[in-house]
């Protein structure tokens, strides 16, 4: 590496920032149960709890859709068809509710604040759907503070695989090894240990309904501004 290229170089171990969107950013369940809920009312299915539907999220819409029916039917039993009708219906309810009563965690503006004055690179990566995501983000007034967004259909994989954490790499111009996830969910872990993204996962989201404690993960941190100051610290 030339000294001219090491002058640039930001003293910081990191030059961007992947940060995971429900359950990190925002807590999105009140809007995502809303839709699932009618989406089982208009198949002639009850509701289910909303700390349930928290459970299903992070493997994106589709796979919402197929654990919401196969609650209380055997997975064979879902035909293409029905599947479809799910799918459909939960698409159109989300749509009418996206964003109505998702809010976004505490430190989640100042953490952004602070990493944008350390001149870090931001991107959401998300298993979202782009057609709900780029709405989201504009009506909470997070999208500015992105220069790259990487959707649940951007790619043919979604997290965990690799692949979009390195795609959103790409976009920002970084090397994995100087990014640095955040996430609250193992899909987020797993994508950025394969990647080769360092992993910081917050304690107040999803996870499947499982324990971060659980994560394979440089550290646990309080909140996104919690891991604006671990990134300053390193």
């Amino acid at each position: 590496m030339s000294s001219e290229s090491s002058t640039a170089r930001s003293p910081l171990a990191f030059d961007a920032v992947l940060i995971d969107l429900d359950g990190t950013l925002m807590d999105t369940i009140p809007d995502l149960a809303n839709a699932a809920n009618t989406m089982r009312h208009e198949l002639g299915l009850s509701s289910l709890p909303q700390a349930q539907i928290a459970t299903f999220i992070g493997k994106g819409a589709k796979n919402l859709v197929m654990r919401m029916l196969t609650v209380d039917a055997d997975p064979a039993s879902i035909s293409p068809e029905l599947f479809e009708r799910a799918r459909e219906s939960y698409f159109r309810n989300l749509h009418r509710v996206n964003g109505d009563q998702s809010v976004m965690f505490d430190g989640v503006i100042s953490g952004l604040e602070l990493m944008k004055s350390m001149g870090l690179r931001l991107a959401v990566v998300t298993n979202k759907a782009t057609e709900f995501t780029l709405p989201l983000l504009e009506r909470t007034g997070l999208a500015p503070y992105f220069q790259a967004v990487v959707c649940g259909d951007t790619l043919a994989h979604a997290k965990p695989h690799p692949a979009p954490m390195l795609h959103a790499c790409d976009l920002l111009k970084s090397e994995p090894a100087r990014s640095v996830a955040v996430g609250d969910s193992i899909n987020d872990a797993q994508s950025a240990r394969a990647a080769g993204c360092s992993v910081l996962a917050v304690p107040y989201g999803y996870n499947e309904g499982q324990s971060v404690q659980t994560l394979e993960v440089d550290a646990i941190v309080d909140s996104i501004e919690g891991a604006a100051r671990w990134i300053a610290a390193q």
